[in-house]
């Protein structure tokens, strides 16, 4: 597996790379646009599925910015642009590298089944439906990035597009795919819980 191919290498480079109690959005770009366009969908899109995604704010700014990404992913541009309010708003770090020590476990056990497979969907004409997909995904995580739980629902489908396009793995495209289809059902369902009061924060608890 090459080197920040993976789940959580990407995580280590949100923790290593940033320093202080607080982090600057634009530092995990920083970190991350020398990476390719696969681990920029994957660092918003785990922050909000992670208990970070609890944090006001969180979810709707990790949206607009895998909306941008895909979007520059489907005019073909090679190099990542944020506009500068983006850029500059910020959260503490303590809770994000908290959130990220108690994923290790979960995310290692992803990273031993990537490895490069059913190439046709990760190839340059698979990817723009990809993104598409990813974009109107984070339209939705912005519409209802203020109730718990809902932007991890939908957020889950853009993790496993991020790793397909970073390992090359078409499997994790499928996923992707597969959970793209029922996630409306899971937001449907959940919405239903939120109603009732019995709806939870993300399932790793700070």
């Amino acid at each position: 597996m090459p080197h920040n191919k993976n789940l959580s290498d990407t995580l280590d480079i949100l923790q290593t790379e940033t320093s202080g109690e607080t982090v600057i959005f634009n530092d995990l770009v920083e970190a991350l646009n020398r990476r390719g366009f696969g681990p920029l969908l994957i660092a918003p899109s785990a922050l909000t599925i992670l208990p970070t995604g609890a944090i006001p704010g969180i979810p709707a700014l990790c949206g607009i910015f895998i909306i941008l990404m895909a979007g520059q992913i489907l005019i073909g541009r090679h190099h990542p642009w944020l506009p500068k309010r983006i850029k500059n708003f910020s959260f503490r770090r303590d809770k994000m590298v908290s959130a990220i020590q108690k994923a290790k476990p979960y995310t290692s056990k992803v990273d031993t089944f990537l490895r490069p497979r059913l190439k046709f969907l990760t190839q340059d004409t698979a990817t723009p439906l990809v993104a598409l997909i990813c974009v109107i995904l984070s339209l939705g995580i912005v519409v209802i990035g203020f109730i718990p739980m809902l932007p991890a629902a939908i957020s889950l489908p853009i993790l496993f597009f991020g790793l397909g396009i970073s390992a090359k793995d078409g499997l994790m495209t499928l996923l992707g795919l597969f959970f793209t289809l029922i996630a409306p059902f899971a937001v449907l369902y959940l919405m239903g819980d939120s109603h009732q009061g019995q709806i939870t924060l993300p399932f790793i608890p700070l």
